[in-house]
């Protein structure tokens, strides 16, 4: 759905080099205090982009979030944390600054850098076969040669090849799998069949959270202990992270204030407390003041400051880009491939139902935001894009790039065109000329285009964008591929092709055909390019929610229908069809898809929920 993005704002005080305690009162009337050293930074307001000025009552209200909760980092320093809302609309507690949220995959950096610190404590190797360290499972065969060689630090980097993106949540009173039988795929809403190699390891870029599983069983038979017993041994205690958890609700060690998940209506999914038995890539409960703790560790071992936990080893190791196959770049454990405000950040995102978050600090500077809501991805990303965007203008973090040098005109003509990019999302970046400027466009980022700034030696600069663009032609297929040169790593990645001027992509025939037509056209690219991504549940299901966002119902059916045609056994693929239906406005069509996700997902509480509401209209 397209959702209107509220502009946030940051009021900045300043008061040199003394000591501030800082008492500010939100909406919830709950107050928090901070003793900070030199500038303080209030979030009082949020902003509309028409200028219009919210409470953050009034912004809960617009996004749907039933509460969130914040930190801000500066100088090395947390500068600034607030908090608002409830913990659940059921019973209407309030989140104060020690209500942990469930994190999601931002437990993939909390692995990784367990699995570094025993690396460099030489109880395992990250580029050892990980085979090696395995007791209670054996990988499986593959066609691939080189899987033999397999190491920690693929699977951290999502370069291993491995299947099971991600998974779906569990609650007490459900028959919740064991780490095993999450490899073998069994008791997995989500997946039917055990964890497979989808492509030679570093050949290409898979998000798989079954990766990680594989890590935290290495890791665990490498010590004999559970990963949230060492999480809280090695990391968690000695940083002071009092409130934060990998252990899961029901043990006697979880934590007791918490946030709980919402849905779409912001009603309490189940209990309100999933349950990860896959710890390692989705199990981590946390605060933003803690994950600060823990960021601002990493920045001070990246600037060789003296540190209590974290080393220099570490925090290069698990920052330093290991791929370029995901756009912008990725290491073995945290996302590279962020720019805003043309810094370099080390970052992650995290997304289970109904409760998610981000964290993000700079390489270098001690500059950081973390911020968690405990609201459905819908509600919840434009509202944290929103925050990020304005917490670095008003902090007047942003870096202005220019030009070096001018681009010599047969330089601009070569590059004109589009270009397909097959990472984890499938668009086409469009090179375009007005006046004498380049502009860059990636319907991801820029919709309306930025101007590139060229840096010599045939590469540009983007706003934005952490890596330095320039196109080659391959002397094999006399064909240009436009390359991402990233000059702090030296990675290169050559990786989108230049399409033809009347080169028709399959998501793009869905815009002025049929469901027949566009199924052709899938089916024939298919034949043309048997491993291409767009062909992926995944790329057709993004093609069809980016059809949604921007109210092309039609179009969006179309692109599910495609899903639901080439996958009849995934149940989201009619999920996402009924809701293509339903805002179409087409309810007999929408309980029937729901009725098929629902039986193929007997756990989608979500077409449950749909089911009845439809049925009462």
């Amino acid at each position: 759905m397209a959702i209107k993005k509220t502009i946030m704002t940051l009021s900045k005080c300043c008061a040199a080099l003394s000591l501030i305690v800082a008492s500010v009162c939100v909406a919830n009337t709950q107050k928090t205090q901070l003793s900070i050293t030199g500038n303080t930074h209030q979030l009082t307001t949020f902003r509309s982009p028409v200028g219009e000025e919210y409470s953050y009552q009034q912004f809960i209200d617009n996004y749907k979030i039933p509460g969130l909760s914040f930190a801000v980092i500066d100088d090395y320093k947390v500068i600034y944390t607030n908090f608002a809302g409830v913990k659940d609309t059921k019973s209407k507690q309030k989140i104060d600054q020690f209500t942990a949220f469930s994190t999601a995959s931002i437990a993939k950096p909390v692995t990784a850098t367990i699995a570094a610190m025993l690396a460099e404590q030489g109880k395992l190797d990250l580029d050892t076969p990980v085979s090696n360290y395995l007791k209670r499972w054996a990988l499986p065969s593959s066609v691939f040669e080189s899987s033999k060689n397999l190491s920690i630090r693929q699977l951290l980097s999502h370069t291993a090849g491995m299947s099971q993106g991600g998974y779906a949540d569990f609650h007490l009173g459900d028959d919740i799998p064991t780490l095993i039988d999450v490899l073998e795929g069994k008791k997995l809403p989500r997946y039917k069949r055990p964890i497979s190699m989808l492509f030679a390891p570093d050949t290409d870029w898979q998000y798989s959270g079954g990766g990680y599983v594989i890590v935290q069983v290495a890791i665990e038979d490498i010590t004999g202990k559970p990963l949230q017993a060492l999480a809280q041994k090695m990391l968690f205690d000695p940083l002071g992270m009092k409130n934060t958890t990998m252990y899961q609700n029901g043990d006697k060690q979880f934590l007791t204030n918490v946030a709980k998940v919402h849905d779409r209506q912001q009603q309490v999914i189940r209990d309100g407390i999933p349950i990860c038995p896959q710890i390692a890539p989705s199990g981590l409960w946390s605060t933003p003041q803690d994950m600060a703790k823990f960021t601002i560790e990493y920045q001070k071992a990246l600037a060789g400051k003296v540190t209590s936990v974290i080393s220099t080893f570490v925090a290069r190791t698990t920052t330093d880009i290991h791929t370029l196959k995901k756009i912008g770049g990725w290491s073995p454990g945290w996302m590279r491939f962020e720019a805003k405000g043309n810094l370099e950040w080390f970052s992650h995102g995290g997304s289970n139902t109904g409760t998610g978050g981000h964290i993000m600090s700079t390489m270098q500077g001690g500059k950081g935001i973390m911020v968690f809501m405990n609201a459905t991805t819908e509600h919840r990303n434009p509202a944290i894009d929103a925050f990020i965007d304005s917490t670095i203008k008003k902090m007047k973090w942003a870096r202005v790039i220019s030009a070096t040098a001018k681009p010599p005109k047969h330089q601009i003509e070569k590059m004109l065109g589009r270009y397909l990019s097959q990472f984890d999302q499938i668009v086409t970046i469009t090179l375009s000329k007005s006046g004498n400027d380049l502009i860059y466009e990636d319907p991801l980022q820029n919709k309306k285009g930025v101007k590139m700034h060229y840096q010599g030696g045939g590469m540009f600069a983007v706003d934005n964008n952490p890596n330095q663009i320039s196109v080659v032609m391959n002397p094999l297929s006399n064909k240009y591929f436009l390359v991402l040169n990233n000059v702090g790593s030296g990675l290169t990645e050559r990786a989108m092709r230049k399409l033809e001027k009347d080169e028709k992509l399959p998501f793009e025939v869905a815009k002025y055909a049929d469901f027949i037509s566009t199924l052709k056209a899938y089916k024939a690219w298919k034949k043309n390019y048997p491993d291409s991504k767009f062909l992926s549940a995944n790329a057709i299901n993004n093609a069809g929610y980016n059809a949604l966002g921007n109210k092309d119902y039609q179009v969006a059916i179309t692109l599910f229908r495609v899903y639901s045609h080439l996958y009849p056994d995934d149940a989201n693929a009619f999920d996402s069809l009924a809701e293509a239906y339903m805002l179409f406005g087409d309810a007999v069509n929408a309980i029937a898809n729901y009725e098929q996700s629902l039986q193929l997902n007997p756990q989608n509480s979500n077409a449950q929920k749909m089911i009845h509401t439809l049925k009462k209209q």
